[in-house]
């Protein structure tokens, strides 16, 4: 396998406990981030919407982002600051099957922070979600089908709701919750038009954050082999040549054992096996992106590469790495 629809990463998703401590958590490290957002319902006919699910936000790159999803509060004067509400525009009739199918669909992510909190959301670019759907199901490879969303998109015209399509693997497992994998949600998503990708606003980071560059999984040592042969048979390519990285354009997949995040990120242990355990970050300048870490007060370590990376235990689950962008 030497091309596939899938060319890149399209975003790494953390699930936190508290919305308000990770979005000062990751503005302090140089991102900006938005203001959250929380669908919302009204717990009746008539009533006023009351957010329901999980409310998020992203930290935005022309072709890629970082996820941080929260549950919603019971209470509405907890939501974060400045936090909107999106009310869903659901028929009457159907107000409690929506309710239940939101419910249920954040079931198995809040078993996943009661696991640990961290990255669990991984998602890859697909140029054609229905392309990719025919190519799993050729494989056998079990997944939700392709599913209609939108994307919200902030240009300088203001947010636009861009049409999209995306899916995600289920494990072989028919009793598992469908979505998810022992490491997580992993899926794959049609990406909005270039031409807007190019006209958003707010992507400039005081850190001068680029794209999100690489992810790493982390198994048990005895089960690697299997799960790069997986990961082949997800992204219809196979990893470089005696290695566990799969190349997706700019961007890559990289599965390790826990000896193997050790000896790249010293200190660092996977919060579980499997588990996506980093991420990188490519930054414009990678000399003011370390100034800004020092200057506030962010405490980070080395990579064997010597490139600068904030430990999973101050980043919310998952070490943060900076590395040069290309020119």
């Amino acid at each position: 396998m030497t091309s596939s629809e899938i060319t890149g990463l399209h975003h790494v998703g953390l699930i936190v406990h508290d919305l308000n401590a990770a979005l000062d958590t990751f503005r302090a490290f140089g991102f900006h981030l938005g203001p959250p957002s929380y669908p919302a319902l009204p717990p009746a006919p008539g009533a006023v919407p009351e957010p329901i699910g999980a409310g998020n936000t992203h930290a935005d790159f022309p072709r890629s982002f970082i996820e941080l999803l929260a549950f919603a509060p019971d209470d509405s004067d907890r939501l974060p600051e400045g936090a909107r509400l999106a009310p869903l525009q659901i028929p009457d009739a159907h107000l409690d099957a929506t309710r239940n199918a939101l419910q249920q669909s954040v079931s198995g992510l809040a078993a996943r922070l009661d696991r640990f909190e961290g990255a669990h959301i991984l998602v890859f670019t697909t140029t054609k979600a229905e392309a990719t759907a025919v190519r799993w199901d050729r494989n056998g490879i079990r997944h939700t089908g392709a599913r209609a969303a939108q994307r919200p998109i902030v240009t300088a015209e203001g947010t636009q709701m861009e049409p999209i399509k995306f899916l995600e693997i289920s494990d072989d497992d028919p009793t598992a919750p469908p979505g998810l994998l022992p490491e997580g949600r992993v899926g794959a998503a049609e990406d909005a038009p270039g031409a807007v990708l190019d006209a958003q606003i707010g992507l400039a980071h005081p850190n001068g954050a680029k794209a999100l560059a690489e992810c790493v999984l982390c198994f048990p040592a005895d089960g690697l082999d299997e799960a790069a042969e997986r990961y082949e048979r997800y992204l219809g390519i196979a990893p470089r040549s005696g290695t566990r990285t799969f190349d997706l354009g700019s961007s890559r997949l990289t599965l390790a054992t826990a000896n193997d995040l050790a000896a790249w990120l010293p200190g660092e242990v996977p919060p579980a096996e499997p588990a996506l355990s980093a991420y990188v970050i490519e930054t414009g300048d990678l000399d003011a992106a370390e100034q800004w870490l020092s200057d506030n007060k962010i405490g980070f370590g080395r990579t064997a590469d010597g490139e600068p990376f904030i430990p999973a235990a101050a980043a919310h689950g998952a070490a943060v790495v900076f590395r040069q962008a290309m020119a």
